[in-house]
């Protein structure tokens, strides 16, 4: 488990650095200063979700739910390709 969420940051940090780096070109000062305000966004913003995860359990519910419906919707387009 623990080297699912390891790869899980490291790609989503990644996607989130490639992002960046392609909104701002060649401005190498835009390019530092997005990175830095992405890295703290995702800091500060996590921590406010999993407080309010902790205090109201039917957040958490409500993203479970939201995953198993994107998790359905993929398998039935799968299933509707390969049949």
């Amino acid at each position: 488990a623990i080297m699912t969420v390891v790869i899980a940051d490291v790609s989503m940090s990644l996607d989130n650095v490639l992002g960046v780096a392609g909104a701002a070109r060649e401005h190498y000062v835009l390019l530092v200063f997005g990175l830095i305000l992405s890295i703290l966004l995702m800091a500060t913003v996590a921590t406010i979700i999993s407080k309010w995860i902790k205090k109201y359990k039917w957040i958490g519910w409500l993203g479970l739910l939201a995953i198993l419906a994107v998790a359905i919707q993929l398998i039935y387009s799968d299933l509707k390709i390969f049949i």
